[in-house]
């Protein structure tokens, strides 16, 4: 991309979408910059210094002191943030922001309270139409008060003792009618288990007996069967023994004719044999000659190998003898040869002795220069480095001041805001114990009010209680129709239980130990 300016980054510039130009169009300058201009790398046009930690040299960028003049471009947007940051609250505005903030809770609070009075005004009693799904439901709660009532009424009169004493009575009738029904009903399976085994016997000896006849029945057919089988095997019996007759004489007149095609048979196999007896004499006169031909061959055979044997020693003799004088001739030449090599090696060891010395003097001379040199340069290495040890001490000491400029202003501004803050909360804490404050002396009134309240019912009841242990005949009234509640409740009871089909005996016993007189149908 090609740049108006003198240097330009590597890097792709992004197009300003606000603005009187873009980047590319623009060669404003700032102390003969480009106000655009990025460098290459971040230490460029930056002071650094060199130093040595012991095991390799860094460089290190020495801050500077001058305040950056290089123009940012915004977008409008981040003008706008950095802006509306850039404004400070001060305590005026957040008392402010508080008393709005409360003063738009009492408003709410107001406009809550007039909707619920408006709401309570427009309320209007409705009535349950016949028919209507509020008659039904107002039935239905009105079903369930009496259900309710009822239960409520039945808990009460089981509290009393003789109705206690009544489910005492009546709990053990049951289980003694229970255990009655449990015994009668034993004897009753074990009667039927009884019959079950008589029958199931009658049945097996019937079973038995059927087995019985079945089996004498297949012992007559199998008495028939062997009879039957008996005469068989013998009529086979008596054919065999004719068919065994006929095969005796058939393989007797078959031996005989094998005897005589044996007898042949050996005649020719003598003949065979005096043949074989001639054949094989003949043949070992042959060999007998054979033998004798062989023995002269290996005579003469050992007889011609002597003879080269003889010849090979004459040649080994004479080449040893030929061996012996070329070896002494070379043993004269190789001690002359030696003797040269000898002469030659002294004067070749002379001329390299005085060239070693040579090049030692030589060598030794070099290694002072150079370690002469190497010393000068480690000084001169060492007194730069020690040149920029105190120069980058007296960076890091205004360094180290500066710090603790800025480290004291941040502090004084810190404690001033904290300062601010502090004096906030404590005026909000004010404004809460007064209001707290306020609230308990409403708890504590509306806790008067109460006590006042629970002492006047309580003492409405105490009267009313004396009242009633003042008049005997209310008092008399009650027992007699409380005895009857609990008669009645016994007597429904026991109708319970006849509708249960508890036996008749057991619904008497309970009425005679309750003392509970027999209902007139």
């Amino acid at each position: 991309m090609a740049t108006t300016g003198k240097f330009h980054s590597r890097a792709k510039q992004p197009k300003l979408t606000g603005g009187d130009h873009s980047i590319e169009e623009c060669n404003h300058r700032l102390h003969d910059k480009y106000i655009h201009f990025k460098p290459m790398k971040a230490t460029d046009d930056k002071e650094k210094i060199q130093i040595y930690d012991g095991k390799e040299t860094r460089d290190l960028i020495v801050p500077s002191r001058q305040p950056l003049d290089v123009p940012a471009i915004l977008p409008n947007s981040e003008f706008q943030r950095l802006k509306k940051q850039a404004q400070v609250v001060t305590l005026q505005d957040r008392m402010a922001m508080l008393e709005e903030a409360e003063r738009q809770k009492n408003a709410l609070a107001m406009e809550s309270a007039m909707r619920k009075e408006n709401l309570l005004k427009a309320q209007k009693r409705q009535m349950a139409v016949l028919g209507s799904k509020l008659d039904t439901v107002e039935s239905e709660a009105a079903s369930k008060n009496l259900y309710l009532l009822k239960r409520s009424q039945d808990l009460i009169i089981e509290q009393d003792d003789r109705v206690k004493a009544a489910n005492g009575v009546i709990l053990a009738a049951k289980c003694r009618a229970i255990r009655n029904a449990q015994i009668s009903e034993k004897k009753l399976i074990e009667k039927q288990l009884q019959e079950e085994n008589k029958r199931l016997d009658m049945m097996m000896e019937q079973q038995r007996q059927k087995k019985i006849i079945v089996e004498e029945k297949k012992r007559e057919v199998d008495k028939k069967k062997m009879v039957r089988y008996t005469k068989e095997i013998k009529q086979q019996m008596k054919e065999n023994e004719l068919l065994r007759l006929m095969e005796m004489e058939k393989i007797e007149e078959e031996s005989k004719l094998l005897n005589k095609a044996l007898i042949q048979m050996q005649k020719e196999e003598q003949q065979k044999q005096q043949a074989k007896k001639e054949t094989q004499a003949k043949m070992r006169e042959e060999f007998k000659k054979a033998n004798v031909e062989v023995e002269n061959y290996k005579l003469l055979k050992l007889e011609e190998q002597r003879i080269a044997e003889m010849r090979i020693q004459q040649f080994m003799k004479g080449k040893a003898e030929r061996e012996e004088a070329r070896e002494k001739e070379l043993a004269a030449e190789k001690a002359a040869k030696e003797m040269e090599i000898a002469r030659l090696r002294a004067q070749q060891e002379k001329a390299q002795d005085y060239r070693a010395q040579m090049d030692e003097m030589n060598a030794l001379r070099m290694y002072e220069e150079k370690e002469k040199e190497w010393r000068d340069k480690e000084k001169a290495a060492a007194l730069k480095r020690k040149q920029m040890v105190e120069d980058l001490k007296q960076c890091r000491a205004k360094q180290l001041e500066d710090i603790r400029k800025q480290q004291a202003v941040a502090l004084a501004r810190d404690e001033e805001d904290f300062m601010k803050v502090a004096k906030v909360q404590r005026m909000l804490l004010d404004k809460d114990l007064v209001e707290k404050k306020k609230r308990e002396e409403q708890k504590l009134k509306h806790k008067k009010e109460l006590l006042r309240q629970i002492n006047d019912k309580e003492r409405e009841k105490i009267m009313q209680h004396q009242e009633k242990f003042e008049d005997g005949k209310v008092q008399r009234l009650e027992y007699e129709i409380n005895d009857r509640k609990v008669e009645d409740y016994l007597k429904d009871k026991i109708d319970r239980l006849r509708e249960n089909n508890v036996p008749e005996q057991y619904i008497k016993d309970i009425e005679r130990q309750l003392k509970i007189k027999k209902q007139e149908k």
